[in-house]
């Protein structure tokens, strides 16, 4: 046993090893959509005459979200470094995971289970799986954040000693202003106390979750939003089971495993929420003994907590498939980390009711799944980290030479948006970062290497923000070498008067034997998508930009691509 439990944390520390040096390697000081908004925040921070318009602003919502764990984040990072540094809250935001490691073999230490029964804890949370709650600033200390908040606020709340509550009640409050599915999680910490009988304590967590309540809507006074979709049983049913299973896309890339994963868990949910709500309802009415299930949890205090974080899981899930409704199964990035924690949080349940012998096949096998799942990630997730990288990348040149960026949403279209912007780098604020970009109007071009490129160029309408027209350039041979992390390919459009740079989205290598063997992530071929705000009309000659720290290529074809205003 002794053998097994080093093994296990000679692994984990691997494992996280490389989901941080992935981190690192990939983390930019760039924002992104929501990111830009912090800008603002931060200057309306500063700019408070006092205390008080200080904390409006504080309260103040985002798109419909009670944001302020993040905002203070954003505040605290520009207080400590002097600036609005993305890739520093980035970094320091992936250091949740951790939080959420040690709450799971903090629960298998307290019931005397072994920690190598913790390695499939860290098999499926040291993963690129989540990644736009990790690279995506604003998403990390929304979503990541609300998870290591409730967490800690259940935990606290599961302690019998008043400190303890008060900081749980502390805890609710932060968690109902992280994001939209934050407000569910307080109230539902309630089981709590019901279940401990602590009566007393159950009323007062109930008013503070009321009193929460009240502030959150005084100044929004309606509840959340939907998509606009048909409401309808069969498209809730399609999202709960997406919500809940779309890590299981990871696997071979296909949404058959998405719907097995999703049916297994929206049915583990609600089978163990009735059946414990009937052994609730026996101890009750007929004043038996606890039921098996039901002692797992009450007999051990810090289990309670581990039972809400599951009733809060299957809240959201319930409440995201009633408000946002699709109608196909899919795999919605910023809601990943949701069907991660489920896997998670349902294996170290079993593990609390199987008998020794059932723990440990459990745990054989989660640790068989759960190695697959975390190479699968970095074939399938991490080719569009490093896109997504890239981008963001490009977007700092464009920010700095140009006012805009390369996504689909042209952010600097909004003027309340570029005026906060601008503030915020003529103040310091937020400093643009240098990078390999900006030595593309001094590096010596080639022109004769690459004279004749194949491209292929259609005119594409993206259904979004009322349909986004977009030049799809596409090529089935250009690559970079991959031998350096930093290594990169981008697009370069120039014409007389100035050079506008865009990222490629490189193909992935989703050829498992290839990807194990050679550790590529891409093979030959990119597509670039180029939207209708990013680059003025005009005729621009096409080059490549092969971003390689030693060596920085920048390489000019005979092709021309023509770019059209279909607004005018």
């Amino acid at each position: 046993m002794k053998i097994l439990n080093v093994f296990a944390a000679f692994t984990v520390l691997i494992i996280a090893f490389l989901f941080y040096r992935f981190v690192g390697q990939n983390a930019v000081n760039v924002p992104y959509f929501d990111d830009y908004a912090y800008l603002e925040y931060i200057i309306k921070f500063i700019n408070a005459p006092n205390a008080l318009h200080f904390m409006q602003e504080l309260e103040y919502k985002h798109n419909g979200h009670g944001v302020i764990t993040a905002k203070l984040v954003f505040w605290l990072d520009y207080l400590l470094t002097g600036e609005a540094n993305y890739r520093t809250l980035i970094l320091a935001g992936s250091g949740l995971v951790i939080g959420l490691f040690a709450y799971f073999w903090k629960i298998l230490s307290i019931n005397r289970l072994p920690f190598w029964y913790a390695l499939p804890v860290a098999l499926f949370l040291f993963t690129p799986a989540y990644h736009e709650n990790i690279f995506w600033a604003a998403a990390l200390w929304q979503y990541t954040a609300s998870f290591a908040i409730g967490l800690l606020t259940y935990f606290l709340l599961s302690k019998k000693n008043n400190w303890a509550f008060t900081g749980a009640i502390i805890g609710g409050y932060l968690l109902t202003y992280t994001n939209g599915n934050g407000l569910f999680g307080m109230y539902v910490g309630l089981v709590i106390p019901l279940l401990q009988t602590r009566y007393k304590k159950a009323t007062f967590w109930l008013a503070a979750c009321i009193l929460t309540t009240i502030l959150f809507y005084w100044y929004y006074p309606f509840g959340f939003g939907s998509l606009g979709q048909e409401k309808s049983l069969r498209n809730s049913a399609l999202t709960i089971v997406s919500f809940f299973g779309s890590c299981a896309s990871y696997f071979r890339g296909r949404l058959p495993e998405v719907a097995v994963l999703g049916v297994g868990i929206t049915l583990s949910l609600i089978g163990l929420a009735l059946w414990l709500a009937v052994e609730y309802v026996k101890k009750l009415v007929n004043n038996a003994s606890k039921g098996k299930i039901l002692s797992v949890f009450t007999d051990t205090p810090a289990n309670l907590s581990l039972l809400a974080l599951l009733a809060w899981l299957l809240v959201t899930g319930l409440g995201v498939a009633t408000a946002r409704a699709v109608d196909t199964l899919e795999t919605p990035a910023r809601y990943m980390i949701y069907s991660v924690m489920s896997v998670v949080a349902l294996y170290v349940t079993f593990l609390l009711i199987l008998s020794q012998r059932g723990q440990k096949i459990l745990t054989g096998g989660m640790t068989v799944v759960g190695a697959f799942f975390a190479v699968s990630t970095y074939m399938f997730a991490a080719p569009d980290v490093i896109n997504f990288r890239n981008s963001l990348l490009s977007d700092a040149f464009s920010l700095q030479q140009h006012r805009r960026v390369t996504g689909k949403l042209e952010t600097m279209t909004n003027t309340v948006v570029k005026q906060y912007f601008d503030e915020a780098v003529k103040k310091g604020i937020y400093v643009i970062p240098t990078t390999v970009l900006n030595e593309v109007n001094v590096i010596s071009a080639d022109t004769l290497t690459m004279p004749n490129v194949s491209l292929s160029v259609d005119i594409d309408t993206l259904p979004a923000y009322g349909g986004i027209l977009i030049n799809k350039v596409r090529n089935e041979q250009l690559t970079v070498s991959q031998d350096k992390p930093q290594n990169a390919l981008f697009m370069v459009l120039k014409n007389d008067s100035t050079t506008y740079v865009t990222a490629v989205k490189q193909r992935p290598n989703r050829e498992r034997r290839s990807f194990l063997r050679t550790g590529n992530y891409f093979k030959e071929g990119f597509e670039a998508w180029i939207y209708q705000d990013n680059i003025p009309e005009g005729n621009y000659q096409v080059g490549f930009l092969f971003s390689e720290p030693q060596k920085p290529r920048l390489v000019y074809t005979s092709q021309r691509l023509i770019i059209q205003d279909f607004q005018k």
